[in-house]
């Protein structure tokens, strides 16, 4: 009788992608930190914006994106997980709108992507409907 051994290691999902959980909190994949080239084991600070239109979420990092007025980035904890409750609040989304996931659109910046007019250093996540 032949035997197959299963190794406990966990795949883990490399896809770049933000999620709006059940629980009010923005959650970046490790694909999504790495694509953007984040911190992997401590936390880190985002500006997000929000396109209604689209459906997108724009990320930047602070010191790579010009932010005019009085804008605060988000703040990241070393798993990935900052409040969403801004965001929640602001596109009045309720129990049955969440979770919400945003994948990123192709693989790098969306200024360097000629379909897309965001300013530079930002990227772009789709919302997956």
């Amino acid at each position: 009788m032949a035997i197959e051994w299963i190794s406990s290691e966990i795949p883990r999902d490399l896809k770049a992608f933000i999620t709006v959980d059940n629980y009010g909190r923005f959650c970046m994949s490790m694909g999504a930190r790495r694509a953007l080239k984040l911190p992997e084991k401590t936390g880190f600070q985002l500006f997000l914006a929000y396109d209604k239109d689209e459906r997108r979420i724009i990320v930047g990092k602070p010191g790579h994106v010009s932010i005019k007025g009085d804008v605060r980035p988000f703040k990241f904890d070393p798993r990935g997980y900052s409040s969403a409750r801004p965001y929640i609040r602001k596109q009045n989304l309720y129990g049955p709108d969440l979770p919400q996931r945003f994948y990123l659109i192709g693989d790098g910046e969306a200024s360097k992507q000629p379909y897309l007019a965001y300013p530079k250093g930002t990227y772009a996540f789709q919302l997956d409907e």
